[in-house]
């Protein structure tokens, strides 16, 4: 695989710059203006409280951990802990510094690996589909390759529930040149924008609260997924990558693009899946405390008359 890490003055995907939503709050703007260093310890102050003083869904976190490594001992699920929330401190500074980050910067930060294989693609009038996780700094992920993907960035995403957040977390998402597209709206945007080669990315790993979910073994617990990305790439045939960010040091990451199914291939959606939970479930056994172990990731009961040949793949 060759590295594709453009220095500052490269060429940037056109269509990258301020957001059409317009600028950020005032106090994100002001915020975002402090020294990167100065911001990590800003919102590294506000996570410890949350984590030490509010206890923020400490025991969700904990609970996650301890089932997931069921080998290791208090010390060490207590360390991860403390990894995990030291890291969403740094991931928060980080999103607010996109406000006034320059695109040459964010590219600086973000190595892309295998982007030569999604180019490859593209250049041959075929869109792309980048699945990836909440896992290091997403937020980062999207931007980083929006800037140098050299075609058109469409991100499925859910609305938040307050107006007022989801549209600053908007002019935050966009403002590099991708275009966000809400989950229900996707399907019928695919079809309208079929003819149009673009790179569409997708979050995979949350909690799907609709039926037809699908339930695979994962980090060894019974765990469903959303079978929408494995149904848009078996339905539009566009070669599908994982996008596996892990962090470098501080403030900075490699994003690897590892292929999930060729140009064509159009795996039945449990297959895909089943594919898109090895390579997320592999890199989360590498860097444990860079996935977001507060969510609520096994909430949902498992059916009881699922069987492990039921979530094995097809």
């Amino acid at each position: 695989m060759q590295n594709d890490n453009p220095g500052r003055g490269a060429a940037l995907a056109a269509g990258a710059g301020p957001a059409p939503q317009g600028r950020s709050a005032l106090w994100i703007r002001a915020l975002s203006r402090l020294p990167l260093g100065v911001l990590y310890l800003v919102t590294g102050a506000v996570v410890w409280l949350a984590r030490h003083v509010l206890r923020y869904r400490v025991a969700v976190a904990r609970d996650n951990l301890r089932r997931c490594f069921p080998g290791c001992s208090h010390k060490q699920i207590e360390s991860l802990l403390d990894l995990y929330y030291r890291h969403l401190g740094q991931v928060i500074a980080e999103l607010l510094k996109v406000a006034t980050m320059s695109a040459e910067e964010l590219s600086a930060r973000v190595r892309l690996v295998n982007l030569e294989a999604v180019h490859a693609e593209t250049r041959a009038g075929r869109s792309v589909l980048l699945v990836g996780a909440h896992f290091c700094n997403w937020e980062w992920s999207l931007h980083g390759v929006a800037l140098r993907v050299g075609v058109p960035m469409e991100a499925g995403y859910k609305p938040l529930h307050n107006a007022a957040a989801d549209r600053e977390l908007r002019k935050l998402r966009c403002r590099f040149g991708a275009r966000l597209i809400a989950a229900k709206r996707l399907p019928r945007e695919i079809a309208r924008r079929r003819d149009t080669v673009r790179a569409l990315a997708l979050i995979a790993d949350q909690v799907p609260l609709t039926q037809g979910r699908l339930w695979l073994k994962f980090l060894g617990r019974q765990t469903p997924f959303y079978p929408g990305p494995g149904e848009i790439a078996h339905s539009t045939g566009y070669a599908a990558f994982f996008a596996a960010m892990t962090r470098t040091r501080r403030g900075h990451y490699q994003i690897e693009f590892q292929p999930i199914s060729a140009a064509g291939e159009r795996l039945d959606p449990r297959s895909f899946t089943h594919r898109y939970a090895r390579l997320l479930e592999a890199l989360i056994l590498a860097h444990p405390s860079d996935w977001t172990w507060t969510h609520r990731r096994w909430k949902l009961p498992c059916p009881e008359e699922l069987t492990d040949a039921q979530t094995a793949p097809h």
